[in-house]
């Protein structure tokens, strides 16, 4: 998220190319899906860019996939110079039956081969990790223990850069993100974009606990025969098959409203450092840790069940969450490691790990980044934002079984029920803005009313409204602004959004592409017959319409 109150740059504009079912974009016979792919992205470049650049093709395949329901192969590419790659640039291709590309989303960079870059870094990477945590510390004290950092040496607006990333939960939670210039130690740019010793001898066993609403969970955990003590540590089964099915690890810590003290290293599993929540018997007696546990595991049955997806990296990565993280914190986060959950002030809101729909919320950031990772700034954070409501609220629709179009409802305003939530996907305008951004005073729910000022990185949170109302338009149909949708259903929704996400949209897409890639995932599932689009994909692009997002 970063949640706050309101669920909480690239180098190039996204853009997309678009074909009809029976449109083919590029043909090449004799060639390998590969060979297809790098040929057609080449031939998108104009002048000298159509020769690669010197150390080879200016496009790298990242990831590629095969669907064999509709016997497309679909790829992920970067751009490179020189063999370095460029942050925030991209393209999907995919392939019909025939390797022919049918849809390609993201423009490709030109005049590239002009460019005179750097590309032996003057500061080695360890130099560049202590430049961040300098920033990092400046900023929320000291840390003495970093859930992760990360480093990659790209190229950022046209110089060589170390693009780092560090995860942080005390003394404050933390995404940070640092581009370092590689050859003079120079901050470019950083922001951060927080969306918002091993136990011996442990056996699985059947747990409970009252989650922060007073309903009993049950669940496994995972109990200490030597100590007779039982953490909270679950190999959860979800998907797969009977012979082979899928196991994902959900662990949750205390941080205990932990400030500037550092967590302490307390027998914790997987390499991750935390409290641990314990129990001497089999009943646990903290809610907000019961509700984050489940929680996660309800949203991972969702993917898996739903979208097949093993865990938030399809690879089955643990799930990780703490709770009680500050003194009343109104917020819950992802930060690029974890899930982590405040308590609330108890009145805007209260314990955050209570809230199904955030948790969905917080791991479809986790899906995001480990899909098309969309730039947390702009049009696309503001993407970023709703994909991760829109499957928030799809989550928790299914583990429910009933239809809630607001966000975090459960939780906010503890003490005034039925007063919505921190935002409306149904109807975004019912819910109240500051007039700081825009001069309605609410959320927009069309296109022609997105805030365009810089704060909230451009917006992400703000605009995030404007998708979200087109998603409610194609599940549950509607009128709005004198155009009317049919609406399809949350089953066939969620698979055209699931399939935009995963395999068209690209770090730095926009409403545009979001339009494009939900209508060529439609497109996709729901063929058009005798040259008129589906009733599925006529909706999609009648919800569009409505909220303003041109197609051009």
């Amino acid at each position: 998220m970063a949640l706050s109150l309101a669920f909480g740059g690239g180098v190039l504009p996204s853009g997309s190319t678009f074909a009809q079912e029976s449109q083919v974009l590029f043909q090449a016979e004799g060639l390998s899906k590969h060979e297809v792919v790098q040929a057609y992205l080449q031939s998108q470049l104009t002048g000298v860019q159509a020769k690669s650049l010197g150390t080879g093709s200016q496009f790298k395949i990242i990831s590629e996939y095969t669907d064999s329901a509709t016997n497309t192969y679909h790829v992920r590419t970067i751009e490179q110079y020189k063999g370095i790659p460029i942050y925030g640039t991209g393209q999907t291709v995919a392939l019909n039956s025939n390797n022919d590309v049918f849809a390609s989303f993201g423009k490709v960079t030109q005049n590239l081969g002009r460019s005179l870059i750097p590309t032996e870094a003057s500061i080695s990477e360890e130099e560049a990790i202590d430049i961040v945590k300098q920033g990092v510390e400046a900023e929320i004290g000291e840390v003495k223990g970093y859930d992760g950092i990360e480093s990659e040496l790209m190229i950022f607006q046209n110089r060589l850069a170390y693009v780092i990333t560090a995860s942080t939960s005390i003394p404050a939670p933390g995404y940070f993100h640092y581009f370092i210039d590689a050859t003079t130690g120079d901050v470019i740019e950083e922001f951060n974009a927080l969306h918002e010793a091993e136990l011996p001898d442990v056996e699985p066993v059947p747990v409970k606990g009252l989650n922060v609403f007073g309903k009993m969970q049950n669940f496994i955990a995972v109990k200490d025969a030597t100590t007779n003590k039982t953490y909270m540590h679950t190999p959860h089964i979800s998907g797969g098959t009977t012979t082979n099915p899928n196991i994902v690890g959900v662990s949750t810590y205390d941080a205990r409203r932990m400030g500037e003290t550092p967590f302490i290293l307390l027998s914790a599993l997987f390499g991750f450092t935390g409290f641990e929540v314990e129990t001497g018997n089999s009943f646990f007696a903290d809610p907000a840790a019961v509700s984050a546990h489940t929680n996660s595991m309800k949203i991972n049955d969702y993917f898996q069940k739903i979208h097949k997806r093993n865990s938030l990296d399809d690879k089955g990565m643990r799930l990780i969450s703490t709770v009680h993280i500050g003194s009343k914190w109104n917020n819950a986060a992802w930060n690029g490691k974890q899930m982590l959950y405040g308590d609330g002030d108890g009145i805007i809101l209260g314990s955050l790990a209570g809230g199904l729909d955030v948790a969905g919320h917080e791991m479809t950031h986790g899906v995001i980044e480990n899909t098309t990772d969309l730039i947390y700034q702009d049009e696309s954070g503001a993407i970023n934002e709703s994909l991760a409501d829109i499957f928030g609220a799809y989550g928790e629709m299914y583990a429910t079984g009933t239809v809630d179009w607001d966000m975090g409802e459960d939780i906010y305003t503890p003490n005034i029920p039925g007063d919505g939530g921190l935002r409306s996907l149904s109807d975004p305008t019912s819910v109240r803005l500051s007039t700081t951004y825009l001069p309605s005073g609410h959320y927009p729910d069309h296109y022609d009313d997105r805030y365009l000022g810089t704060l909230d990185r451009g917006g992400v949170h703000i605009n995030s409204s404007i998708n979200n109302k087109a998603a409610y338009l194609i599940t549950d149909g509607g009128t709005h602004y004198g155009v009317t949708v049919q609406g399809i259903g949350r089953t066939k929704a969620e698979k055209i959004f699931y399939r935009a996400l995963t395999l068209y949209l690209t770090p730095s897409s926009g409403f545009k592409d979001m339009r494009e890639a939900a209508i060529q995932a439609s497109r996709d599932l729901y063929k058009d017959r005798n040259g008129q689009p589906s009733p599925e994909t006529a909706a999609v692009i009648a919800a569009y319409d409505a909220v303003g997002v041109p197609a051009e």
